[in-house]
């Protein structure tokens, strides 16, 4: 060895077992914690997929029966499933006559998956009356 260069002892030449180890639990410490949150997050995008679908659903149905002819309404009451991706629900509709010309419709969306929660929309229609403008 040249000179001014110091030669390391033997306890001193690398990592030791208990270095090794402690970095180790610390390492998988660490990596016990990214797997919970990554799996947390994938559960709330599924989750939110879920709720897209869902909305979307209430948006056509709400479609569906606004545009639907107003004495139909009380024909669409009822109970049905569907069971298409992606999102399976059952949509129940009842149909409750407020006057002889108004009538309130309630549509809840149940999704059988238990992540996504169910939703209600109420619609109120009015029958249409003639047209002011054909009138003498």
């Amino acid at each position: 060895m040249g000179a001014g260069t110091v030669r390391p002892r033997a306890s001193e030449a690398g990592f030791s077992l208990v270095e090794l180890m402690v970095a180790i639990v610390l390492l998988g410490a660490i990596l016990v914690g990214v797997a919970q949150m990554s799996f947390v997050l994938a559960r709330r995008s599924y989750g939110m997929s879920g709720t897209h679908a869902r909305d979307a659903v209430i948006a056509q149905q709400v479609e569906q029966f606004t545009a639907l002819p107003f004495d139909s309404l009380k024909g669409r009451a009822g109970t049905i499933t569907v069971n298409k991706p992606p999102l399976p629900y059952q949509r129940i509709v009842v149909v409750d006559s407020l006057s002889p010309k108004w009538r309130r419709v309630t549509l809840v969306v149940k999704p059988l998956n238990p992540a996504v929660r169910p939703d209600t929309v109420v619609l109120e229609r009015a029958k249409p009356g003639g047209n002011p403008f054909n009138q003498p």
